[in-house]
């Protein structure tokens, strides 16, 4: 007996209506939106978020004034929105400055003119809102994912409901990035592997109209991030697999006509040249990332004592996809309990879904779909491994980066969960156990996983969890409580990624602004980096610094080099405490 919404016992019998399903799915898509929307503008913008914008409002970071005092006015311009600016714009300047393709940038373009007033600073409600709105999405997707693979409707409702509350869902959707239309075009892109190699095992032609649906997923998810290539990579692995064992049958049978060679397979040696040919258009563009300045704080071979960081990362990531309580931003204890709760959760959870993920196995079709879903899971972990340890690129440093991994953990955990729902109904294993309890069976497993799934959403929400790596708000504020004087800030230019580091500055000094907490705006400079800029102070800074008005704080913000020198123009360090704040080394010199 597999996996279905047959078995429901009566106090849910009216869940095979169809109304239902379409009322409790409707439920979900709420929760979620409600879920992605609640804070939305809270947080601050991280670097890679200002890139997004910037470039989708169809402006540069090239033209930003270097070696020379700017407001912070002119350090936002890039920010606010011009309506004179197209398409080819985004494109043009994406092409040149990023590492990405155009697609969602486009996207966002037209968003933020449709939904912006022309000339006002772009508001984070609107720049992440696409994102969002596209993580609600996913949710009737992995519905629909679910009810595919595995013909269950069950399935489909449980993999909505994870994906709804999934705290890791939750943190793509907030934040203002193409990850969230990617997860769109891999359900799609997985469902269609599905619904292939179905057709495949009983010796039927595949739809063409299957394989383009494949093939345009599959290039529109290319021009949408690079990374979507590490799901193709995925697939081709499992693909392969297939490819062998129908070969090797033939070979054994010694078919006049191996199997290989049939039209069910000619029609999927058509998706992977369609896909080879919408993956070749952006070939120029991936060969320039490997040499980019803006790439390189991936590429770091670890040492011996490093070697098992990547995985505890990647463990945390996935672990993540369901569960989260507050780990950051608070104090040891709670860190501490909020860890050992999600430890002793997975630990009595787990036995479950492995026990529960057995019976689906019994059923041919239900079997096909979780060896290709598991499949694809273990050949991008080896993807990750030979990316991380065979090429030097650590993909492990940045949780954004697992993405590619989500849909099928989830439908996965949807298929596992649903067993554990009717568990009660096919067994009474533990009618007469002592532990019936507190023992993992049944519905328990579905509920307890769905309300830590929540509560680890509302954790990213209140942001206790996947915090900005660059805490700008914090760093904001600590220089207004330091400086009751006129403010500059200082630091070394060598890629755009400087300039947006002090842009996600000055928003928060514009927030604080707003709510007239901060008297006057803090000036910025940027100092071109010398080879020699490590050894002695730039120049340039002394120069300026000895031409301005007194009194005056200087905060050097990730200066990379020496200020020993600026004691000549009388600017002392402050020897008070400096709080440690997430992605900022800061000093600051009073100069009298």
């Amino acid at each position: 007996m597999g996996v279905s919404t047959g078995g429901l016992d009566e106090i849910l019998m009216f869940s095979s209506r169809l109304w239902f399903h379409a009322l409790l799915l409707l439920g979900w898509m709420a929760l979620g939106l409600g879920l992605r929307f609640a804070n939305l503008a809270d947080k601050s913008a991280s670097t890679i978020e200002i890139s997004t914008l910037v470039f989708s409002l169809g402006h540069s970071f090239q033209a930003m004034p270097l070696e020379r005092v700017i407001s912070a006015e002119t350090l936002l311009l890039p920010l606010q929105v011009d309506k004179t600016t197209t398409f080819m714009d985004t494109i043009n300047y994406l092409m040149e400055e990023s590492t990405h393709p155009p697609l969602y940038f486009m996207l966002t373009h037209w968003w933020m003119k449709l939904f912006s007033t022309d000339g006002e600073l772009v508001s984070m409600t609107v720049g992440r809102s696409l994102s969002a709105l596209l993580g609600a999405a996913s949710i009737p997707a992995m519905f629909c994912f679910g009810w595919l693979a595995f013909r269950s409707l069950l399935v489909g409702q449980i993999s909505a409901g994870l994906m709804a509350f999934s705290p890791y869902g939750i943190y793509l959707a907030q934040e203002a990035r193409h990850y969230t239309l990617s997860i769109l075009w891999i359900v799609v892109s997985l469902s269609c592997l599905v619904a292939t190699f179905r057709c495949l095992e009983r010796r039927q032609l595949p739809p063409i109209w299957l394989g383009c649906i494949w093939v345009i997923a599959n290039g529109l998810g290319i021009a949408t991030h690079y990374f979507f290539s590490l799901v193709l990579c995925a697939e081709g692995l499992i693909a392969g697999r297939y490819w062998l064992r129908d070969f090797w049958s033939g070979q054994l049978t010694k078919s006049r006509r191996l199997p290989n060679l049939r039209k069910h397979w000619l029609r999927i040696y058509g998706v992977v040249l369609g896909t080879a040919i919408a993956c070749l258009i952006w070939l120029p563009a991936l060969q320039s990332i490997a040499d980019n300045d803006l790439t390189q704080w991936i590429r770091d071979r670890p040492n011996f004592l490093q070697l098992l960081e990547p995985i505890g990362r990647c463990l945390g990531w996935w672990i993540s996809m369901l569960f989260l309580l507050p780990v950051e931003g608070t104090n040891l204890a709670i860190t501490v309990a909020s860890a050992v709760i999600i430890a002793l959760a997975l630990l009595w959870i787990l036995p479950a879904i492995v026990r529960a993920i057995r019976l689906p196995m019994q059923r041919i079709e239900m079997r096909l779909a979780i060896e290709l879903l598991g499949g694809f899971i273990v050949a991008e972990i080896g993807v990750f491994i030979i990316i991380i340890y065979g090429l030097g690129t650590d993909l492990s440093l940045a949780a954004r980066y697992q993405f590619v991994y989500l849909p099928a953990i989830i439908v996965l955990c949807g298929v596992a969960l649903a067993s554990c729902w009717q568990e009660s109904t096919r067994s009474r294993i533990f009618k007469r156990d002592r532990f019936k309890i507190i023992r993992a069976n049944g519905k328990k497993v579905v509920a307890v996983t769905l309300i830590l799934a929540l509560l680890g959403s509302l954790t990213v929400i209140a942001n206790y969890g996947y915090q900005k790596s660059r805490r700008s708000d914090i760093l904001a504020a600590h220089i207004q409580d330091k400086s009751s004087v006129p403010v500059l800030i200082a630091t070394t230019y060598q890629t755009h990624k400087d300039i947006r580091t002090l842009m996600g500055l000055a928003l928060d000094f514009h927030k604080l602004d707003r709510r007239e907490i901060v008297p006057t705006l803090p000036e910025f400079l940027f100092v071109s980096r010398t080879p020699d800029s490590f050894q002695t102070t730039p120049a340039n800074l002394i120069e300026t610094i000895g031409k301005r008005s007194r009194p005056l704080d200087l905060w050097t913000v990730n200066f990379k080099g020496t200020t020993r020198a600026l004691t000549e123009v009388n600017c002392q360090q402050d020897s008070g405490d400096r709080p440690k704040i997430n992605g900022y080394r800061y000093r600051l010199y009073h100069c009298r």
